[in-house]
């Protein structure tokens, strides 16, 4: 290879996990799948379910 080595990837902190909102059953049953899924060591899934949770409509100025 020739040329300039592209620097390396810098990442920071991962976020915390979003709170759900109160008395939202939506949100419930989304930890319960972020609860299963970090059990079971499934990162992925558990950075899909974050995400879901941000966006969730109940969440709006939440974040």
């Amino acid at each position: 290879m020739s040329g300039n080595p592209t620097p390396p990837v810098q990442l920071g902190e991962p976020l915390p996990h979003p709170k759900p909102a109160a008395e939202c059953d939506v949100c419930r049953a989304l930890v319960h799948e972020r609860q299963v899924a970090e059990a079971q060591g499934n990162l992925s899934k558990v950075s899909d379910v974050n995400i879901e949770l941000r966006n969730h409509p109940k969440h709006a100025g939440q974040r």
